[in-house]
């Protein structure tokens, strides 16, 4: 017969010594799960922030040294400072073109986003009024013109005027010229202040070939001065 002092020995002891051995392979388990959690999470991220569009801020003084799936352009600020006529009677404050899908799986497209400067749009609608009352076609046509540099026939422009998806076929490497679409900067309906060709590939990438503010070029500096 156990007394009970040796029955107290006896249940206690074997659970403290599996407790403690229980105890080390669970902190050994928790550590390895943690460490592979850490390198899941770490590279889903990388992955993450991998992935993506990019996107381009185009000021006009130098081309973009990379391909971009979207290009934002915008009239420097420093120069905006110092044209007053241009920065008060300006249509837009900037364009955004990026690569869409065409209707014709043999052609690209490109879409232009627009935003205007205050009151841009309404001297836009304005101007292109008094454009049709010289005989040269109706509203929407000038103000495709003045966009775009195309008939409104063959874009599709839409009724607010915010947008426009332009045709344009592919081009076969980064250097080709053959097929370009316009970014154009107006203060009128003559004439343009600023302006860009664009080429598209297939593959969606969108490359900045010649490009030009009137008046002014940057330096080596990439300060803006008259030239």
């Amino acid at each position: 017969m156990i007394k009970p002092e040796e029955a107290f020995t006896v249940s206690i002891k074997p659970p403290v010594s599996l407790t403690a051995a229980s105890l080390a392979a669970l902190f050994a388990l928790t550590a390895c799960s943690s460490s592979d959690t850490s390198d899941s999470s770490g590279g889903s991220s990388e992955g993450a922030a991998d992935s993506g569009p990019s996107v381009v801020e185009f000021d006009f003084s130098a081309a973009p040294s990379e391909a971009a799936s979207s290009i934002e352009f915008r009239i420097p600020d420093e120069i905006l400072e110092q044209e007053d006529d241009y920065r008060e009677n300006r249509y837009l404050d900037s364009v955004t073109v990026a690569a869409v899908e065409s209707e014709d799986p043999s052609e690209c497209a490109i879409e232009y986003s627009f935003e205007y400067a205050e009151g841009g749009l309404d001297r836009l609608v304005e101007d292109a009024r008094e454009y049709v009352q010289t005989g040269t076609g109706n509203v929407d046509n000038g103000i495709s013109h003045a966009l775009v540099n195309e008939n409104v026939d063959s874009v599709d422009l839409s009724g607010d005027y915010f947008s426009a998806v332009v045709p344009v076929g592919c081009s076969v490497s980064p250097s080709d010229t053959d097929n370009l679409v316009d970014v154009r900067f107006k203060k009128n309906m003559e004439g343009r202040f600023s302006w860009a060709e664009v080429s598209v590939m297939k593959s969606g990438e969108l490359f900045v070939h010649d490009f030009d503010i009137n008046g002014w070029q940057a330096d080596s500096n990439g300060s803006w001065i008259k030239g």
